[in-house]
């Protein structure tokens, strides 16, 4: 596209008939809530995360080059995108009026025209072809085409400041107040359209409320009665280090899983696949998290230290490759629950028994089959999650259920061996107490199962287990048999 230079401005709009005046749309961040180029570099990491490498690379050689090397390797899903409601519900009143709509973005010809496609509103289309349509060079192409204060124009960056300054109207979408002052300072501003971000949607974007899984990094404190400040203090701080750790691993896969959780009922509403949070926000704090996580971790031991890299790459390779790997994916997803259980021991430096280990890998993969249990049974009920499968086959589904009884009903009986065994007297004074915990402990999987096969099941039963009062009741009951029994 030839570029256009700007004559000297005028110092006045002119006034012109509103019908006429065509109305100018950004489009990353303005009619959509994300920003193409984003989505296919996060399609590229997907893919391999070296490809950072490459992105770097191309970058330095021209941001149309990035773009041409990124659209030739990312299928986008442009039907996926989430639009900005409101700006669509607006140019929709527009267009019934007769009003001229522009579709004008920094991003490429091709993906504007695919936009176009999927929302054929616009009357006309404005994208990058050898020049990067954005700022100076947008400013240039639309005074050339509709004349200085010719048009009206809908944005949300700093690079766009010019352009309305140069425009009759201006509309802001989701504006910084140091952009809406100054484009109320040079231009005339008819609407602004604000969608604030709070602080929960970081929280849950990060998922604090997985935190709780980490409490289980308290159970090597708890079961083997070492009831010491020092310990506590450093059962305290690997949680944190966990926490944070884990939370950058949330973060990679919501952006890994865009377009899935995108079709999902629910799961559409996540900060990220929602478009509430920007793609480049959740890639920096992944690495803030990942960075704060491993730091702390660095200040206990070293096999605690191994132990939080090993997790992390355990987990990032579930995101990645394993979770649609048939059985490899629950055992994996089980090994992540006791591994926590691990590093509690060596964070507190506490001898792990046998015992504990195997009850843990037992219990945990019952709750990893009812993970996928609950989701092979909605696909079977009918839910739009044909693509949450995993690699499963709704043939699966009774397979899947008895395997996961199984392995809960396994680690009932561990427990009970571990009652009978030797090492229960070097901790408890009537070890005859404590058999009434495995009747508890079959009870509260028992339930679990009852739960999922109901279809009542959320997506994760740990999570289910912090809502559900006959969790409480029975943990109560648990407490109360380990105080008599101590």
């Amino acid at each position: 596209m030839k570029e256009f230079i700007l004559p000297q401005l005028l110092p006045t709009k002119l006034k012109i008939d509103e019908d006429n005046c065509p109305l100018v749309v950004d489009l990353d961040g303005t009619f959509i809530k994300t920003d193409i180029l984003h989505e296919g570099v996060i399609i590229l990491l997907r893919k391999n995360p070296l490809n950072i490498f490459l992105c770097i690379y191309w970058w330095l050689k021209g941001k149309v080059f990035l773009k041409n090397q990124i659209y030739k390797r990312a299928r986008i899903k442009y039907e996926l995108l989430p639009v900005n409601k409101e700006v669509l519900n607006f140019l929709e009143a527009e267009k019934g009026k007769g009003r001229k709509l522009v579709l004008a973005t920094a991003s490429l010809m091709k993906h504007a025209r695919e936009i176009l496609r999927v929302y054929p509103i616009f009357d006309e289309v404005y994208g990058t072809n050898e020049i990067n349509l954005k700022g100076k060079n947008k400013l240039n192409v639309l005074v050339k085409d509709f004349g200085y204060s010719q048009f009206d124009y809908i944005g949300d960056s700093r690079s766009d400041l010019k352009i309305f300054s140069a425009s009759r109207y201006s509309y802001l979408v989701n504006p910084s107040r140091t952009l809406e002052r100054k484009t109320r300072y040079t231009s005339t501003v008819k609407h602004v359209w604000k969608s604030k971000v709070k602080v929960g949607d970081y929280l849950k974007a990060v998922r604090v409320y997985q935190w709780l899984k980490n409490l289980l990094i308290f159970v090597p404190f708890i079961t083997s009665h070492s009831f010491s400040i020092s310990h506590f203090s450093e059962a305290v701080g690997g949680f944190f280090a966990f926490s944070l750790v884990a939370s950058s691993g949330y973060l990679i896969n919501d952006l890994f899983d865009l377009d899935k959780d995108r079709v999902h009922p629910r799961k559409r509403l996540r900060p990220f696949a929602s478009g509430k949070l920007p793609i480049l926000s959740g890639l920096l704090l992944a690495c803030i998290l990942l960075v704060a996580g491993l730091s702390i971790g660095s200040l206990f031991s070293l096999p605690f230290f191994i132990v939080l890299i090993i997790y992390f790459g355990v987990s990032f390779s579930y995101s990645m490759y394993f979770k649609k790997m048939v059985l490899y994916d629950v055992f994996i997803l089980a090994s992540l629950y006791s591994v926590r259980v691990v590093a509690g021991g060596l964070v507190s430096h506490i001898h792990i028994s046998f015992w504990l280990i195997l009850f843990s890998a037992f219990i945990f993969l019952s709750l990893a089959f009812v993970k996928r249990f609950s989701e092979l049974r909605k696909i079977k009920a009918g839910s739009n999650l044909s693509d949450r499968g995993r690699g499963y086959s709704t043939l699966d589904t009774d397979l899947i259920e008895m395997m996961g009884i199984a392995s809960g009903f396994l680690s009932i009986v561990v427990f009970s061996l571990y009652i009978n065994s030797p090492e229960v007297l070097k901790l408890y004074s009537h070890p005859k107490v404590l058999w009434p915990l495995s009747f508890l402990f079959l009870i509260w999987i028992s339930r679990i199962w009852i739960v999922t096969n109901r279809g009542e099941m959320t997506d994760d039963p740990i999570v289910f287990a912090v809502k559900d009062v006959g969790s409480y009741v029975i943990l109560a009951l648990i407490c109360l048999s380990i105080y008599f029994a101590i």
